[in-house]
């Protein structure tokens, strides 16, 4: 575990900027800026200080004395409001807004810090993280030193999804992914389906790569043998499926098995009496010609609530007594059978 990193002294910041220690206590915690005893060049001066000095607030420190804001900060690491986004995003931001109404704090949604190369940087120097009491963070991948970082200061978050980036025991509430998969397999290959296709994006997120061990392990185990395709030989399917007896595709997702769909239509292969489909994700609201999509419900606005609960748990306890708490949660997705995987013959 890295080292805890070492608190700027208030003391250290008066000296910067030329003030008392109180004048420096009451910048840090006149929550409004409304206190007129405090000059805006001599605020501006601390606050110029605390920044050179990268200050780092004692969470513990300013419960304890009855300083809590009540408000969660919400930080995702990919661009979360884009068409693109909002079906994964969109009910995990809906269940966060109604678990805060329910407990009567506020959301600090983080935007300052902009996204470069794919990404954002939680401790970007316009992440204004430090106005909250915890956060709760949303990605498909994180960066393990921000993490680290986190969780060396002691700073109450919740991360939504597995994390494995690192060896620190980040706090998560996680979908289990592995059980449905399983269970939808089994579903296939009681059906009847023996050689099947599974085509991924590649990605190295850790429910990418629970989905695709479950999938290695039907195949290994003998259930129902796979080839992994990766999304950029879609147009191959037909070929693929023709040269190994596949009667079954699982896609990652729902976006992605309709672009399976549309490569199988194209070649004049009818979807699913010759080929069937699944979603190894969500599928409300996904059909295919007027069928149900066979694949998951994901339990996402359950998951944001859990998220907010635990934050709020890691916030009211006293950190030395973290490790004692169940901070790494799983809820598990619900299979929807769907009306895209057909039972095959024996003939077939």
């Amino acid at each position: 575990m890295a080292p805890k990193p070492r608190r700027v002294t208030q003391r250290e910041i008066a000296e910067l900027a030329g003030v008392s220690q109180t004048t420096v206590s009451v910048v840090l915690n006149d929550r409004d800026g409304t206190n007129v005893r405090i000059p805006d060049a001599t605020r501006a001066r601390v606050k110029q200080a605390i920044e050179k000095l990268t200050y780092v607030a004692d969470p513990a420190a300013r419960r304890l004395a009855g300083l809590d804001n009540e408000i969660i900060g919400v930080f995702t690491y990919e661009a979360a409001l884009s068409p693109e986004s909002m079906d994964f995003y969109g009910p995990l931001l809906n269940g966060i807004e109604r678990a805060a109404e329910r407990i009567g704090w506020d959301l600090l949604f983080f935007t300052s810090s902009p996204v470069e190369e794919g990404t954002r940087s939680l401790f970007h120097r316009k992440t204004r993280l430090r106005l909250t009491d915890g956060c709760v963070l949303l990605g498909q991948q994180m960066v393990a030193s921000e993490l680290e970082r986190l969780v060396a200061e002691q700073f109450p978050f919740v991360a939504i999804g597995r994390r494995d980036e690192t060896a620190a025991a980040v706090p998560y509430v996680a979908i289990d992914y592995v059980t449905p998969t399983t269970a939808l397999i089994d579903q296939a290959a009681a059906a009847g389906h023996q050689q099947a296709l599974y085509v991924h994006r590649g990605r190295d997120s850790p429910t990418a790569r629970d989905r695709r061990g479950a999938v290695e392990a039907a195949s290994a185990d003998g259930r129902l043998a796979f080839l992994l395709v990766g999304e950029e030989r879609i147009a191959e399917l037909p070929r693929l499926a023709r040269a190994t007896g596949a009667t079954l595709i699982l896609a990652e997702d729902a976006f992605l098995t309709e672009d399976v769909v549309h490569a199988l239509t194209a070649a004049e292969v009818a979807v699913p009496e010759e080929i069937s489909v699944a979603a190894l994700g969500e599928v409300r609201g996904h059909r295919i010609d007027g069928r149900r999509l066979a694949g998951f419900h994901v339990p996402r606005e359950q998951l944001a609530a859990e998220a907010l609960e635990l934050l709020q748990l890691l916030i009211t306890t006293d950190p030395q007594e973290w490790p004692g708490l169940d901070t790494q949660r799983f809820l598990v997705a619900d299979v929807e059978p769907g009306d895209t995987i057909v039972a095959r013959t024996a003939e077939a």
